[in-house]
């Protein structure tokens, strides 16, 4: 009972607050449906007893022009209502996609790599969809279980006057059958449970194989056989959750069929034997046959409402738990001002979420205001780590972060990411403008000194549309293809035009060819200007323009100084470095 009034409490409560028409067209929409059975089961009699009666011509032709009249009406309103309904019900569904989508980009980013949250984000998405038809599914079942319990009042006041044992069997039959249909929900209920991890794989091996991206490396490597294969396995998976629900829910459903036939040849039999004795005249007969069947679609009905609610319910109830999704950090309250901070890591040490291996063990450091900041060591010694601990992507397992001598965990969390202009090895770009994947939400930057200043110049120029020109061909065939150098330029423009304190380049370098990289490393003081910078790099020679060094291995800080001083360590990690790089170059 709970999911079901926190899923109407908060899905109708979202929908009214947009689209409150949308609630006013049902309710008329029920009211009509539920008085249109009516109209028949009054009139109808009254022709019938007139056809065995006096046979008044004009009396027959009113009754039936007021019943065919009637009948238009309201099934005109129905329709009506319907159209609108529909259109409100599309625009709904985008509504709540919306909000998922938010919800989703929202998220503490340590939830974006933890199973059970991506598993959520998942049954959220299905719980909203097809599974429970969203608000306009649920709203349905809602409003027609409404409709059937007025219906249903007004077939047992006129079987109560006229037929009560009939009303009584009526009663005994719902009971079982409910029971029947109960079964039936808790194993859909039980199925959906399942279905989620099956349904997340079926959409990565279905649809994300597929994008372009993969193409060359399927190609390449022939690997179509084996993503097929897989393919074909985890329909297999889903396919057998469905055969299960549904030889599971079989022996309810044929019991349920058999259950309403013997129920029907008891109440001819009945009505007809009360008519034959002419306890009701020949009209009543048909009001009472078409009352008892009204009774038992309406009985049905609320039976069918009340699972399916339930049942819809217990699948957007995903979509509650996902929206109210505990946080993975703790957020605090005080301001923080843009300015060039005093950052220091101590005693930090972190293991991600649900391992226990130590990425990073008791780091100590101190980086003054404006200090440029180079960050070396071998792949997995855990640089990118401290980025992202520094960032509040992650929060230390032990120690703390402090900002001005604060403990990050304290100041507002949407201002404290207000400082920090990072470019990540694994940066993306989006299917928008050149302008957009730089400027972002701010429509009127000028974005060309950027450009000019990481070396687009003559990329943006000789765009038919400039700056404004759409990135890839996903959505416009007009779209460019920026090579791997031309993506990390417009990265690094972005994090520019952030001005954000501190400028964090993780490998800001890699996909360039050496004179572009050059360009790069002899702009790098204008480009970051009096900024603190992280700067992270396997090309030891871009250490050159930092002010400070540290040395990462085995998740600490195994050497920390200077260029010069690092160099002359006999011995030292960064020495060897250097050295097997200059020889490189050298030989």
């Amino acid at each position: 009972m709970h999911k079901i009034t926190s899923v109407i409490k908060v899905l109708f409560r979202q929908t009214a607050k947009k689209y409150p028409v949308f609630f006013v067209l049902k309710t008329v929409r029920m009211l009509v449906v539920a008085a249109m059975p009516f109209i028949s089961l009054f009139i109808s009699p009254l022709i019938v007893d007139e056809i065995v009666g006096d046979r008044d011509v004009n009396r027959l032709i009113t009754l039936a022009a007021l019943l065919i009249g009637l009948e238009v009406i309201f099934q005109l309103l129905n329709d009506l209502c319907t159209n609108y309904v529909n259109r409100y019900s599309t625009r709904i569904e985008r509504y709540f996609d919306i909000l998922i989508g938010r919800h989703v980009m929202e998220l503490d980013f340590q939830l974006t790599e933890d199973k059970e949250a991506l598993e959520q984000i998942e049954k959220a998405r299905t719980g909203m969809s097809w599974y429970s038809g969203g608000v306009d599914g649920i709203s349905d079942q809602f409003f027609q279980f409404v409709g059937n319990v007025i219906k249903a009042a007004g077939f047992i006041t006129i079987l109560a006057m006229y037929a009560p044992i009939l009303l009584v069997v009526m009663v005994v039959y719902s009971c079982v059958n409910a029971l029947f249909m109960y079964k039936c929900n808790k194993v859909g209920i039980e199925a959906f449970a399942k279905l989620s991890k099956v349904n997340r794989l079926f959409s990565y091996f279905g649809w994300a194989i597929v994008e372009p991206r993969y193409g060359k490396d399927i190609r390449l490597y022939d690997a179509v056989g084996m993503m097929l294969d897989s393919w074909k396995e985890n329909t297999r998976k889903s396919n057998s959750h469905w055969k299960w629900q549904g030889d599971t829910n079989f022996p309810f459903m044929l019991a349920s069929e058999y259950l309403s036939l013997g129920r029907s040849i008891f109440a001819y039999f009945y009505v007809a034997l009360l008519a034959i004795r002419k306890i009701i005249s020949v009209g009543t007969f048909a009001q009472l046959i078409a009352a008892e069947s009204g009774l038992d679609y309406a009985i049905g009905g609320i039976v069918q409402n009340v699972t399916e609610l339930i049942k819809r319910c217990n699948y957007a109830y995903e979509y509650v738990v996902f929206m109210d999704y505990p946080g993975a950090l703790t957020k605090g309250t005080r301001p923080i001002e843009k300015k060039q901070h005093e950052i220091e890591f101590r005693h930090v040490s972190f293991a991600y979420p649900k391992t226990e291996r130590k990425v990073l063990d008791d780091v100590n450091i101190k980086i003054a205001p404006g200090e440029h900041l180079s960050i070396v060591g071998l792949n997995g010694a855990g640089k990118t780590t401290f980025i992202k601990l520094l960032c509040r992507l992650y929060d230390p397992t032990e120690g703390e972060i402090l900002v001005d001598g604060v403990d990050i965990r304290e100041y507002d969390y949407d201002q404290y990411m207000e400082q920090f202009a990072p470019v990540f090895q694994d940066f993306k770009l989006f299917a928008f403008s050149v302008k957009e994947n730089i400027a972002f939400t701010d429509d009127t930057a000028d974005i060309t000194a950027l450009t000019d200043r990481v070396g687009l110049h003559d990329f943006v120029t000789g765009l038919d549309k400039g700056a404004d020109t759409n990135i890839f061909k996903f959505f416009d065939e007009e779209g460019v293809e920026p090579s791997g150098g031309e993506q990390q330029k417009i990265a690094i423009a972005r994090a520019l035009c952030k001005d954000a304190p501190v400028v964090i380049l993780d490998e800001p370098t890699a996909a360039l060819d050496p004179i572009a990289e050059y360009e790069i490393y002899k702009q790098f003081n204008s480009l970051v200007g009096g900024k603190s910078a992280f700067y992270i790099s396997h090309r030891l020679s871009s250490c050159q323009f930092c002010d400070r060094i540290a040395v990462f291995s085995d998740g600490h800080i195994a050497e920390y100084g200077t260029h010069a001083e690092l160099e002359k360590i006999e011995g030292g990690i960064y020495a060897e470095m250097f050295e097997a790089q200059a020889k490189y170059y050298k030989d």
